[in-house]
């Protein structure tokens, strides 16, 4: 070949090169970037107003929580100890409530909230949440079970008997008048998740956009905020996977997200 004939090759190969590139041959994975944080909250667990279990699952907890169980756990799931449950060996002893052996408790959940309450194929439950509750059960003596519920729909849900108690990424606040409450156990915050591209760096810049959401107190935190106004829409998903996949195909702008569970998906 000649010369002439090598660099006409070589400049069709460079070309096609940029060519590629320009139709995408290099896109890069999409990728993530908090903007802000909304709020701060402690996650709760809801049980029927003046429930006795309330203070019964409490005083596990405290025990839980001065073996060092609890802070395992966020350790293992959440890879940081953000566990607000105040510490209280035999805390159980010292119970007024009596506690009936060979209970079976019920535990609402939600469902898919990797890495705090997810199901397998089978149909059980793997996660933080679950983990502690069998810890509380194993303590107590009883058995349990879970049942999946919508975070909005609590109050109705323990009312009706179909569970003993509420355990999600929650803080219940807004259902405080209707339920009884265990102590704080779990710290959090909403933060405002966006593309790393979209060129948004500031709550501001979110005016007219739309913020994609999983639950009432994702929206609460946007309320609060006084976001929600400005907000040409907010999108409610069926999970957080579902939510990382609509920012990342442009059907929304930005995602509220719990901070403790941001890493996993980011």
């Amino acid at each position: 070949m000649s010369r002439s004939k090598r660099i006409a090759v070589l400049f069709l190969c460079l070309i096609l090169l940029f060519s590629l590139c320009a139709c995408g041959g290099s896109r890069r994975p999409v990728t993530f970037k908090v903007i802000a944080e909304l709020d701060q909250e402690e996650f709760r667990v809801a049980f029927r107003k003046d429930d006795p279990l309330c203070d019964i699952v409490t005083a596990a907890m405290k025990e839980l929580a001065a073996e060092g169980q609890l802070s395992r756990l966020s350790g293992q799931y959440l890879g940081a100890d953000y566990t607000c449950m105040p510490a209280l060996p035999e805390a159980l002893r010292i119970l007024d409530t009596e506690i009936t052996p060979g209970r079976m408790l019920r535990v609402g959940v939600q469902e898919g909230v990797a890495p705090l309450s997810s199901s397998r194929d089978d149909g059980t439950f793997y996660g933080l949440i679950p983990d502690l509750a069998e810890l509380i059960a194993q303590k107590l003596g009883w058995t349990f079970e879970y049942m999946v519920i919508n975070s909005d729909n609590v109050a109705a849900e323990l009312g009706s008997g179909n569970i003993d108690c509420a355990w999600m990424a929650a803080s219940f606040a807004e259902s405080e008048s209707t339920c009884s409450l265990s102590p704080g156990w779990l710290r959090n915050s909403h933060e405002l998740v966006v593309r790393s591209n979209s060129g948004i760096n500031r709550k501001k810049a979110l005016k007219g956009k739309a913020v994609g959401i999983t639950d009432v107190t994702s929206l609460n935190a946007l309320k609060a905020s006084g976001l929600e106004e400005k907000l040409a829409a907010v999108w409610h998903y069926d999970d957080l996977i579902s939510c990382f996949n609509a920012l990342a195909s442009g059907d929304c702008d930005a995602l509220v997200i719990d901070s403790i569970v941001s890493g996993y998906y980011m």
